[in-house]
């Protein structure tokens, strides 16, 4: 029992890994939305790692605990790679090219009925460029 919990406690306290200076998967924002939406078997590559993506920049906002959210063009109508960024990018805005690098968490599908399309999510992010 005591080892489970050292061991437990060990993978609890883990630190997070260096996004900035780690090395990355490098794609573009319309690459990594059409793998990820369509779940080509390609997407393995990307999931739970670190990618860096380039893009243009549809919109900049902040979420509800006041974290800068950078949403990518793709190529589907409503759809993006949504960026939530460790650490603010100044200076940024809409149709600017920009480089991310974040850890990937997937495409969450939108609603088909509503004809609304889903986002690839990147967590942890900075600016690469």
């Amino acid at each position: 029992i005591v080892i489970a919990g050292i061991i437990g406690y060990s993978i609890w306290n883990k630190p997070h890994p260096d996004i900035k200076d780690a090395d990355a998967v490098k794609t573009t924002s319309i690459t990594l939305y059409d793998i990820l939406s369509n779940h080509k078997s390609d997407s393995a590559i990307y999931l739970n790692k670190v990618v860096e993506v380039s893009g243009v920049i549809k919109s900049v906002s902040k979420n509800e605990q006041d974290q800068q959210i950078i949403l990518l063009e793709t190529n589907v109508a409503g759809g993006s790679v949504n960026c939530t960024m460790e650490k603010e990018v100044n200076d940024v805005k809409p149709g600017d090219t920009i480089v991310l690098k974040g850890v990937c968490s997937g495409y969450i599908g939108g609603d088909i009925d509503m004809d609304l399309p889903g986002d690839v999510f990147l967590l942890r992010c900075y600016s690469a460029s």
